[in-house]
């Protein structure tokens, strides 16, 4: 039960740091696709250790089948949005080659619309049903971001 309360987070953890030689101004070379592919998972693996170590400590304590408190869903978003917000940033920072970037930017859009119903909502990062993330897990999957799709 825990694991699904910020599976749905966790699903687009990008690291708020850019893996070393990511960081592209506007007139470098786009990336290949399997060098995109492979920072932005990179980034995401970085990410989604950040995510499970904010849910172990917001939900310390809690029993397999415990559903979390208002208080503590509120306290684990208020570590992990702004963290996930910067990692977004941070994968629409690299330069995706041409054939990827309006999947991309689909994306990036899909996952700041999920941080902002997870900040309007907290209660929907233990919602399986209503997971704030769902679209941007669909298309990261589309994308091959395996790291950035969610998880069980």
């Amino acid at each position: 039960m825990r694991r699904r309360i910020w599976a749905g987070l966790a699903s687009f953890a990008l690291a708020g740091t850019i893996v070393a030689g990511t960081a592209v101004s506007a007139f470098a070379e786009p990336l290949s696709s399997g060098e995109f592919k492979k920072q932005a998972n990179a980034i995401c693996a970085e990410g989604n250790k950040q995510i499970d170590a904010a849910a172990q400590q917001a939900f310390a304590g809690l029993s397999r089948n415990q559903k979390p408190t208002v208080e503590q869903l509120t306290a684990f978003a208020a570590v992990a949005i702004p963290n996930v917000e910067q990692q977004i940033d941070a994968v629409a920072a690299l330069e995706a080659p041409k054939s990827l970037q309006a999947k991309v930017k689909k994306l990036v859009k899909a996952a700041r619309a999920g941080t902002a119903k997870a900040t309007a909502d907290p209660s929907l990062l233990a919602d399986e049903k209503h997971n704030p993330f769902a679209a941007s897990d669909k298309q990261a999957k589309k994308l091959g971001l395996k790291e950035c799709a969610g998880g069980s």
